[in-house]
């Protein structure tokens, strides 16, 4: 009788050691799936991220599938504008990127979910709480018109920048409203399945010192018979499909309001 009662006690012993183990974790293996292979990540995000001192600031986001971005941002009710444009690379979790830009202090982190940035924390973490939801930049798609057009080049012509940066457009119910060096300008337009026909364009008749780069602008937009929108870019062709004139989406007051 003592044999067994020894061995009862040697079991009930090894049992209870056993239950105050802590519960070892499953092992969980990683299925190879996250954000930078299995979404469709490339595209266009915009949204107002907060602002101290100003109502917000407008952000359009360019993500290209070959690791470049341009990020576009105008603090709104002031004279702030900025572009910035690099390299962006993934973390090792697939799921967070950072913006290599010239702005070192900025805070450059982005998770990268279904349809949408989360713009991080320092800590490279998600904001919680009443404000997140204005840390999200959705994805859009760019639409010709709802969308202001900055020029940024001019096929085979050398303009400078101080030129590009004064030629802007907007197409809207079939008028199209611009901005040439020294004159606004205007016309109607006809689109079908990227076909592009300006018709009846005209301008105002101020001089400045851009008079001849102008005209090398109207000459160039006469010859305009189709359109892309790569992203966030708007791409006018001639007859051949060869590309003339190059626009982005401008992010200001008005601007980059197009959505999917």
């Amino acid at each position: 009788m003592k044999k067994y009662v020894t061995c009862g006690v040697i079991m009930i012993t090894a049992f209870l050691l056993t239950a105050c183990q802590p519960a070892q974790e499953k092992s969980v293996l990683p299925d190879g799936h996250n954000a930078r292979n299995a979404l469709d990540w490339a595209g266009v995000y915009q949204g107002t991220l907060p602002c101290a001192s100003c109502p917000g600031i407008k952000t359009l986001i360019t993500l290209r599938p070959n690791g470049e971005f341009i990020k576009q941002q105008h603090y709104i009710n002031t004279q702030g504008s900025y572009v910035e444009q690099g390299q962006f690379e993934w973390q090792e979790d697939g799921a967070v990127i950072h913006l290599l830009g010239d702005d070192v202090g900025a805070v450059n982190y982005y998770k990268v979910v279904e349809n949408a940035l989360l713009h991080l924390n320092a800590d490279k973490q998600v904001i919680s709480g009443d404000m997140a939801e204005f840390y999200r930049l959705e994805k859009t798609n760019m639409t010709l018109q709802q969308t202001d057009w900055q020029l940024t080049e001019v096929m085979n012509v050398a303009f400078k920048d101080e030129v590009l940066a004064r030629v802007s457009m907007q197409f809207d119910d079939q008028r199209l409203n611009g901005k040439a060096p020294c004159n606004r300008f205007f016309a109607e337009y006809q689109t079908s399945e990227g076909t592009l026909a300006l018709e009846r364009v005209g301008s105002t008749k101020m001089a400045c010192e851009y008079m001849h780069e102008e005209q090398q602008f109207f000459d160039i937009l006469a010859q305009v018979k189709s359109y892309d929108i790569e992203l966030n870019e708007l791409i006018l062709k001639d007859a051949d499909d060869q590309p003339l004139l190059r626009f982005r989406a401008k992010v200001d007051e008005n601007g980059a309001q197009s959505k999917d």
